[in-house]
């Protein structure tokens, strides 16, 4: 959707609860050594908000967790921070994660996880979409793709262990229109 056609239905909207909002959420996550002993897992995801022309940025330290149990808690931190009921497209290059709540493949491991972003989900109308690993996306301002420049920074941080914990960002950045 155009920023033009945006703010143009913005202006239909009367009040803050004569709308559903609309967010897009690019989820990733990272594990050092998945599998081995001293593993180290990190998530993050970038929100935005259509409606209001935000970004929130989520980033957080798992600790001792593999890839895949990385990635599932990626989307479900995400979802976590929506206060209110809202159409969401989730984005990821997690085609386990992608797969398994489109329903093509059945949760048969990691079941307290799934648990949790099954509740997450609750309330919202959840579209999901696969990217291949290198996305590109509108973040993107030097031509490298930025799905891999977040995974990088994600790799920085849990690399440093519980010492380097990330810590969450809650608060929504307005975006800048550019003519």
């Amino acid at each position: 959707m155009s920023v033009i056609r945006l703010l143009e239905n913005k202006s239909s909207i009367r009040s803050a609860d004569d709308y559903t909002p609309l967010v897009r959420i690019y989820a990733d996550a990272s594990c050092l050594r998945n599998g081995a002993f001293h593993e180290s897992a990190g998530c993050g995801a970038v929100m935005i908000d259509h409606n209001r022309l935000e970004i929130k940025l989520v980033a957080k330290y798992l600790g001792q967790v593999t890839n895949q149990q990385a990635e599932i808690l990626a989307c479900t931190k995400a979802l976590e921070q929506l206060h209110r009921s809202c159409r969401v497209e989730i984005v990821s290059d997690s085609r386990y994660v992608i797969d398994t709540m489109a329903g093509r493949i059945r949760m048969r491991t990691n079941r307290l996880f799934w648990t949790h972003l099954v509740k997450a989900c609750y309330g919202h109308h959840i579209s999901w979409r696969w990217v291949k690993r290198s996305f590109r996306s509108s973040f993107s301002r030097s031509g490298r793709p930025a799905g891999s420049q977040f995974g990088k920074s994600l790799q920085r941080s849990v690399g440093r262990g519980s010492g380097g914990t990330v810590r969450p960002s809650f608060k929504w950045y307005r975006t800048v229109r550019h003519p």
